[in-house]
């Protein structure tokens, strides 16, 4: 067998998926989402919708309710009128620029401080922004069940002052905002936002002045037009840094983790109940999240159209119920910023699933961590990506020594497996009979030399994922040229250098076929990679580039041995005395 040809096809089935990748990110249909969960049990089912109440209604929309049972009831919708017009009241901390909006203390903007929106331009990545064609708000509120009403995500606040910044020194700043009933229901909406941090908690505090029972839950949702602006046409979309851009609904529910296109949600609302979790709108390198704060209790997670691309994706608590004359609280708290993966853990678990690995995550996952661990001792991604590169080209060395070594004895055995051919060039079954003596006669593996390499294919995906997929390498430079590993090389240089090599690797391997045509595609593989590879990130090319160089240190080392020890071999057989 061909071992060469094989190892091609190989490297060519890799190449052709990760353009199939980026193609079907841009032009491919979407897969239908996950059906939406619900109770199987009646019980289940009752016992939830005693606990929970039902979906608010977005200000302003004709949306329908849907209350957490097996099959969604449609309800009309009280009449809401139009949501009043608040106060911006702006907050800085070190990490996020907010703008929190008097009308239902809605977040309305969220900027990260340490993420441009294009490198070396000001403007700052928004996760959350009013403006209509970027719409993306946090809302939330008190949903009243009985008892007098309770401040919605319309209600209109007060605060004391309408510019907070986080002092040096001081860990944690608190945003409070006061609505108080005529009946003598009175909240304080209180977010504290937390040095070095991009979580944001929300902090009911009700009392009770009033003369009745008050009963009701909190919600907390986002109101979002679907944006994504890919770019057109197949060489823009080739090389540009937002190719791989989507916007989703993640949530982590009774049924685990669960992703959602917005455009499947006005035929399949989403309408999960379950103990902890958490929701959220996720795109390419950052999150919007929500996540109760009592994990214990059993929570509502949904999503719906409300039509012209607008969408709600929100959790409601467990039902309470306070007495004349006492006071309770409500917990939730946001994250609001980029899919760090050491810090999504310790904001809620499974958080960190948000960072879409795909089918390869248990293998990219592990990888991460070691770059990452790479990193810190370097505090480059770009040279991190080579160390990893020497680690993993160690790790595989005994599997490429046998891989090599089989190619050699390949090489070697050719003139004979020609004649064989020539022999019995007419009968087919012959030949392989033939050649099967010979390999085994030999000790020659005919797939020693390919499958080594396919065993690694899935690390070379794996790898494509983390380059891709990691907001860690957005933007990183390397040296010199090179100023975002995660966008293609800017001057080609890295994919140019790659094919030289693969250049110099072609002359350097055994050449196991005498087929012209075999060998006149084999000349041209190098240029082929290398206009594969200038449209992948640079830190992908940058694992290659060096990965190639050590293979040929790796080949050369073997040829020449192999060369050694076969002159040896035929020196000592010319010496044997014959009989």
């Amino acid at each position: 067998m061909d071992n060469r040809r094989l190892f091609l096809f190989a490297a060519l089935i890799m190449v052709a998926f990760l353009i199939y990748q980026a193609w079907m990110q841009d032009y491919g249909p979407k897969p239908p989402p996950p059906t939406a969960q619900t109770s199987t049990a009646t019980t289940a089912a009752a016992a939830a919708s005693a606990a929970v109440p039902e979906i608010p209604a977005a200000p302003g929309s004709a949306s329908v309710a849907i209350a957490p049972a097996v099959k969604p009831a449609v309800t009309p919708t009280p009449q809401v009128s139009a949501a009043p017009v608040g106060e911006p009241i702006e907050v800085r901390t070190d990490l996020l620029d907010v703008t929190i909006n008097t009308a239902g203390g809605a977040l309305q903007r969220a900027e990260l401080r340490d993420y441009p929106e294009e490198l070396h331009k000001p403007a700052r990545v928004k996760v959350l922004d009013s403006e209509p064609a970027d719409l993306m708000v946090a809302q939330s509120g008190l949903q009243t069940h009985s008892g007098p009403v309770a401040p919605s995500d319309t209600a209109l606040y007060t605060a004391s002052q309408t510019q907070y910044q986080l002092p040096l020194g001081q860990d944690s700043l608190a945003v409070t905002l006061s609505w108080k009933s005529p009946t003598g229901l009175t909240v304080d909406k209180i977010y504290t936002f937390h040095r070095g941090s991009y979580q944001v908690d929300l902090r009911y505090e009700v009392h009770n002045a009033s003369t009745q029972a008050w009963s009701g839950a909190a919600y907390a949702q986002f109101e979002s037009r679907y944006n994504v602006d890919l770019p057109h046409g197949f060489f823009a979309s080739m090389f540009s840094v937002h190719r791989y851009d989507y916007q989703r609904m993640a949530l982590d529910g009774s049924g685990g983790y669960q992703q959602y296109e917005f455009k499947d949600l006005a035929d399949k609302p989403v309408n999960v109940t379950g103990t902890g979790g958490w929701t959220s709108v996720v795109t390419l390198y950052f999150l919007s999240a929500v996540i109760p704060g009592d994990q214990n209790a059993s929570n509502l997670y949904y999503a719906r159209s409300l039509g012209d691309g607008r969408y709600l994706v929100g959790t409601i608590g467990a039902l309470k119920t306070v007495a004349a004359g006492a006071s309770a609280s409500f917990a939730d708290k946001f994250y609001l910023g980029p899919k760090l993966q050491t810090l999504l853990p310790q904001v809620a678990p499974g958080l960190q699933l948000t960072v879409d690995y795909g089918k390869f995550t248990i293998i990219a996952e592990p990888l991460f961590k070691l770059l990452n661990f790479l990193h810190r001792l370097v505090g480059n991604w770009g040279w991190a990506i080579i160390l990893l590169t020497v680690l993993v080209k160690l790790v595989f060395f005994p599997l490429n020594q046998v891989a090599f070594r089989s190619m050699a004895k390949m090489r070697a055995a050719q003139p004979r497996i020609k004649a064989l051919q020539e022999r019995y060039k007419d009968e087919k079954q012959k030949l392989a009979q033939a050649q099967m003596e010979f390999y085994k006669k030999e000790k020659i593996n005919p797939l020693g030399g390919c499958l080594p390499m396919i065993i690694q294919l899935p690390i070379f995906f794996a790898l494509y994922y983390v380059l891709v997929y990691s907001v860690e390498l957005r933007q990183q430079p390397w040296i010199l040229w090179i100023h975002d590993l995660s966008a293609p090389d800017p001057y080609f240089i890295l994919p140019i250098l790659y094919g030289l090599v693969l250049l110099v690797q072609y002359h350097i391997q055994p050449q196991m076929t005498t087929d012209r045509t075999q060998q006149r595609i084999m000349k041209f593989a190098p240029a082929i990679f290398a206009v594969f590879y200038a449209v992948f990130p640079s830190g992908l090319v940058l694992y290659y580039f060096p990965n190639s160089i050590l293979t040929i240190g790796q080949q050369w080392w073997i040829n020449r041995r192999y060369d050694v020890e076969g002159k040896r071999h035929q020196k000592d057989k010319a010496l044997k005395p014959k009989k």
